[in-house]
């Protein structure tokens, strides 16, 4: 049953792999690392007591977003910069504790993955990343970035990748007009191991898919340039800038997120699909800078009409035309996607060649947003993979755990699932109605065994359908004497912002005192619900 389990990845593993991204927490040389041994333990301490779930998801999250600010800032140096990239995550979780609220999933955990990153992974940090170079004037810190869209994607030849972690090495060797050789190790007559053993790694992350911690890069690149600095070779001898540096930094910053990511992209979803990605971000990125064009010439308009500004008062421009911008932005596409959307639930929507709704979808809403939707309608449930049957059983298990009139009913229903191979899609709906069965019994042991099944089963898979089920295990942690997993529970409700019973509205719902208030109330045995 594990294998076909419905689910999307936890918030743990979630934000695990957003830290792996930027490849802060890896690292080999403790000496000269990002992160010491202490910080590394503390932050590995709350990735934990995230996965775990505990408590105040949303504090866990906003500890842990503190943590990778200043990693970040350690790491990168440029403050707008560090602020596009939390922008970019903050989006991301946000939407991710959407769909985990709303959308819910049937599929294994592997392509519910795979879904979120083409429904929304792409366009959400696509345009955080447009939007916010231009609100945060990142044009004014001049640091002079290669076009991204020409270096920061892989290249495929056939079977031959070439990721975006080689190009910003090359990048690098040809700012500096030299070969890669020379500059890991610029005095060869030397005999210098670290030296050698740069140029052998530099030479190894170029021609294979191995992603090093940005610790290791750094520190490749930080000792090269000492050594091009202070090079007998009059012909070799480079002395880079502080700013220089950080350039170049940033550059193997980049060059290693977009090679990680699009590597993991490959390994667990495929080479098609990486072509798709990849796709898709070059058609997009190419409409949103599109738009940024037209928004820069806009705003040097505005400047050259008030005259004389402060680079303080130009940040505050750019901040608040940008924000209108994208503001007016949203209001003008919700009203083309609510007329959008008339068409496309009609009959007649399906008849009509990939042209022409192609055209009337750009028509209501822009290209940007219209390439959207059109690869949101090209993922409907059949193309997605919705299991045969899946909305027949599903609304069936709704409307059985509401009044379950026997065990047998139950067990009818569950072998049913199984024969039509369900049973690891629809297995928390299962466990509710035979929880929901057991309480109508008076049978408040029993209905724990299986609330807890039905809750910890549903949480990452079940959507808007947890509100009722959530509140059902909290009464039945507290009728069972179970205040730990109760905690649990509430914490969970509060992170998707699920109301529970007689804690609305309460101030700090997740106080110790409010939690054994709740606690002791809901375990009256005598206090029961009549409709489940």
């Amino acid at each position: 049953m594990e294998n076909n389990k419905a689910t999307f990845p936890t918030i743990g593993e979630y934000v695990r792999e957003i830290f792996n991204i930027t490849g802060l927490l890896a690292q080999k040389d403790k000496s000269s690392s990002i992160l010491s041994d202490s910080e590394k333990k503390k932050l590995q301490t709350k990735l934990k007591r995230l996965a775990d779930e505990n408590s105040k998801i949303d504090g866990k999250l906003d500890e842990l977003m503190n943590s990778l600010k200043l990693l970040l800032e350690r790491a990168i140096g440029e403050d707008r910069i560090v602020c596009i990239a939390l922008e970019a995550i903050e989006e991301l979780l946000i939407t991710y504790k959407a769909v985990l609220g709303d959308d819910g999933t049937f599929l294994d955990k592997r392509n519910s993955a795979k879904w979120f990153i083409k429904q929304y992974v792409l366009d959400r940090v696509l345009l955080s990343f447009y939007k916010n170079y231009l609100r945060l004037n990142v044009p004014a810190s001049k640091l002079s970035l290669p076009d991204l869209r020409i270096w920061a994607l892989p290249n495929i030849e056939g079977q031959k990748i070439n990721w975006p972690l080689r190009k910003a090495w090359q990048l690098i060797y040809d700012s500096l007009s030299i070969s890669q050789s020379s500059f890991h190790y610029p005095d060869k007559s030397s005999g210098d191991y670290r030296a050698n053993q740069n140029l052998e790694n530099a030479q190894h992350w170029s021609t294979t898919d191995q992603i090093p911690s940005i610790s290791s890069l750094f520190n490749n690149l930080e000792y090269s340039l000492t050594l091009l600095s202070s090079s007998s070779n009059d012909s070799l001898r480079r002395v880079v800038s502080a700013s220089e540096k950080q350039r170049l930094k940033l550059i193997l910053f980049i060059g290693r997120v977009s090679a990680y990511c699009f590597r993991e992209v490959d390994r667990n979803f495929g080479r098609e699909f990486l072509l798709e990605c990849i796709k898709h971000v070059q058609g997009q990125s190419s409409r949103l800078s599109r738009i940024n064009s037209k928004l820069e010439r806009h705003l040097k308009t505005v400047e050259k009409s008030i005259g004389s500004m402060s680079e303080v008062d130009v940040n505050k421009l750019y901040f608040y035309e940008i924000s209108e911008y994208w503001a007016q932005f949203a209001i003008s596409t919700e009203h083309g996607t609510r007329l959008l959307q008339g068409y496309i639930t009609h009959d007649s929507f399906i008849d009509l060649t990939s042209l022409e709704k192609a055209k009337l979808v750009i028509a209501h809403v822009g290209a940007y947003l219209g390439h959207s939707i059109l690869t949101s309608i090209d993922m409907t449930p059949s193309k997605k993979g919705m299991p045969y049957k899946f909305p027949e059983f599903l609304c069936e298990g709704l409307q059985l755990k509401k009044s379950p009139t026997s065990l047998t009913e139950i067990d009818n229903y569950c072998n049913r699932l199984k024969l039509a191979k369900l049973d690891g899609v629809l297995n928390w709906l299962a466990n509710w109605c035979y929880a929901n069965y057991f309480y109508s019994q008076n049978s408040f042991k029993e209905s724990y065994i299986y609330y807890e099944v039905a809750f910890k089963g549903a949480k990452y898979c079940a959507g808007r359908n947890q509100y009722l089920l959530v509140n059902q295990y909290i009464e039945s942690c507290a009728k069972n004497g179970k205040f730990k997993e109760m905690k649990k529970a509430v914490a969970w409700a509060n992170y998707l912002g699920l109301e529970i019973r007689w804690l609305r509205g309460w101030d700090n719902p997740e106080s110790e005192s409010s939690l054994k208030d709740l606690y002791k109330f809901m375990g009256n045995y005598s206090l029961k619900y009549n409709k489940l």
